[in-house]
Formats: structure tokens, C-alpha cells, sequence
């Protein structure tokens, strides 16, 4: 999955980084220059909505999401492991429904620009459905490595 984890963490930096030097720079110009950035405040959510969505991705290949491990940790060790098969196949529908509201909302949008940078709603919209696959993506990896340890294939894994 390494072809995948490069360039979801450099996107993620870069976004982040943009974002930083921008909202200074923001700040910067209209309090000290008193010349607010016009474009600033819409290309600051444009980069929010991207990091948000990379930053879930990022999340999801680390195993970093927020969990209640409750459950899965009071049943024994091989049936938390089918529960959390069960969940992450569960997760895996929802993200896969929800990315196909989002494309279409994006593929909807695609006429609509922005007020002042004139970006297509297009660009904004469709992070939320990659946002979802990219979920989708690592969600399926690491089911496949608790599939493995459920049939105890520990030369691939």
C-alpha cells in the first residue's frame, strides 16, 4: 500500500503547510498592510475540506481512528476479531454509499463556481467521495490482514 501512503502524505503536507503560510499571510496583510487577501478565506476552506478528507485517509492506514474497542475487547480474541471483520465490513458499505452521494453531488456541481477564485464546486465536492474511497481502500487492507489472522496465514500477513 506504499504507492498509496506517499502521495496521500505529501498531499496531506503540502495542504497543511499551504494553508499555514496562507492564513498568515492573511493575517499579515490585513492587519499590518491593511489589504485583506480577497481569495483567502475561500481557498483556506478549499484546503480545510482536502486536509480533513486526506487527514481521514491517513488516519484509516494507520489504524488511528477513534474506536470503542469495548465490545470487541469482551469477547475472546477470535470473536473480537469476526466482530471487528463485521464492522470493518459494515464500514466498508456505508463509506462505499456515501462516496456515491458524494460523486453525485459533485458530478452535480460541476457548472457551479466559486465566488471569487472562480474554482469549480466540482474540486471542493469531490474530495468527500476520494476522502471515502481512500477510507474504503485501507479499511479493506487491514480486513484482509484480520481475515488472515483468523485463518492463521501467517506467510502473507
Amino acid at each position: 500500500m506504499k504507492f498509496l501512503e506517499r502521495p496521500v502524505n505529501w498531499l496531506l503536507a503540502i495542504s497543511l503547510a499551504a494553508l499555514v503560510v496562507l492564513s498568515n499571510w492573511a493575517v499579515f496583510q490585513r492587519y499590518v498592510l491593511s489589504q485583506p487577501l480577497h481569495f483567502a478565506e475561500e481557498m483556506s476552506v478549499f484546503l480545510f475540506i482536502w486536509i480533513v478528507m486526506l487527514g481521514a485517509i491517513a488516519a484509516e492506514k494507520d489504524d488511528r481512528h477513534l474506536t470503542i474497542s469495548v465490545l470487541t475487547d469482551a469477547f475472546p480474541a477470535k470473536l473480537g476479531k469476526v466482530l471487528d471483520l463485521i464492522l470493518s465490513l459494515l464500514s466498508i458499505v456505508v463509506l462505499l454509499y456515501a462516496a456515491k452521494i458524494g460523486l453525485d453531488l459533485a458530478l452535480a456541481s460541476q457548472t457551479r463556481v466559486t465566488q471569487i477564485l472562480r474554482i469549480p464546486y466540482f474540486w471542493i465536492y469531490i474530495a468527500f467521495p476520494i476522502g471515502c474511497a481512500g477510507i474504503c481502500i485501507f479499511t479493506a487492507h487491514r480486513l484482509i490482514g484480520v481475515l488472515r489472522s483468523l485463518t492463521g496465514d501467517k506467510a502473507n500477513g
